[in-house]
């Protein structure tokens, strides 16, 4: 599994340290119309009155792609408030002390030395493409400089956050005056990867280096995924990997959908219709957050 494309469709704070300038560019097949996935959620009782319209996505994208349908306009229209995964993003100040406090600690050994010998010209390249100087990634721990060096390949590829599913919806529910939402807060959700054993940490830089020569042709495959709400290809190319060992898994994705699924269920026991724009990889698998949701005994229907 490229780590690259669970990132993307995982975690939404993966551009909180995105720098560079484009230099590659990505061929996306957007001939036909975008429909990516949507599920219409519904109680089955009347202490279960509200509604909710889950909507994967990718956190970064380029410009130019029309991802919107007559159905998503719908549900848009009819929703009271917009529930993201994490809220205040857009501050980039704000969002890089709150990576910065998390990410660094004093006397760390060099990124050189948390990986294996063969893979130190492959850093060297990854790094000549990125504008992070070695001696800050150097301060940062495992994790933060694992999720700097793919933000960096994300910008790499003219793949930028404001362009990104939840940023647009941001600013359209924010002009429509209507309530907007976060499940997790930037500290919540990086403190998931901050919280993985250092051997984790050191298997997440570790293949983000090894990875990154196939990023762009990565992306592209979970674009088009996406793109076409082809579920079952979305997640063929979002298992695997890291996600393989269940401790990791647990943590990063599990954990996070289980309270997901508790923050919609209260949402759901009040009246209110919700739109749930979350990364794509959370609404698939047999741990997504609809499955979760339908266990409870909640009307799940793939609505586009």
């Amino acid at each position: 599994m490229h780590i690259f494309k669970l990132l993307l469709a995982l975690v939404a704070t993966v551009s909180l340290s995105a720098c560079g300038n484009a230099s590659e560019t990505v061929v996306l097949n957007t001939e036909k119309p975008g429909k990516p996935a949507i599920w219409k959620v519904t109680g089955t009782s009347k202490e279960q009155p509200g509604t909710a319209y889950l909507f994967g996505t990718i956190h970064t994208l380029p410009k130019g792609i029309s991802w919107r349908t007559e159905l998503l306009d719908q549900v848009v229209s009819e929703s009271d408030e917009l529930v993201i995964e994490v809220l205040g993003l857009e501050d980039r100040s704000n969002s890089a002390k709150i990576f910065s406090k998390l990410a660094t600690s004093p006397d760390l050994p060099a990124v050189e030395a948390r990986i294996a010998p063969a893979l130190h010209d492959d850093l060297d390249r990854v790094l000549d493409k990125s504008n992070i100087p070695e001696i800050a990634l150097n301060r940062m721990e495992s994790w933060a400089a694992a999720l700097s060096l793919a933000s960096a390949q994300s910008s790499h590829l003219g793949l930028r956050s404001e362009e990104g599913v939840e940023r647009k919806l941001v600013q359209q529910f924010t002009d429509a005056g209507k309530a907007i939402a976060g499940l997790e807060t930037i500290e919540g959700q990086l403190g998931y990867f901050d919280k993985l054993p250092e051997t984790d940490q050191r298997e997440m830089l570790t293949t983000v280096i090894e990875d990154a020569g196939t990023s762009k042709n990565a992306f592209e495959k979970l674009f088009n995924a996406w793109y076409s709400g082809d579920i079952a290809e979305l997640e063929k190319l979002t298992e695997g990997g890291i996600l393989e060992k269940p401790e990791i898994r647990e943590k990063i994705l599990v954990a996070r959908n289980r309270d997901w699924d508790n923050q919609l269920h209260a949402r759901l026991q009040k009246p209110g219709t919700s739109l749930v724009a979350v990364g794509a990889a959370h609404l698939v698998g047999p741990d997504s957050v609809q499955l979760m949701l339908e266990k409870r005994g909640y009307k799940v229907e793939k609505i586009q």
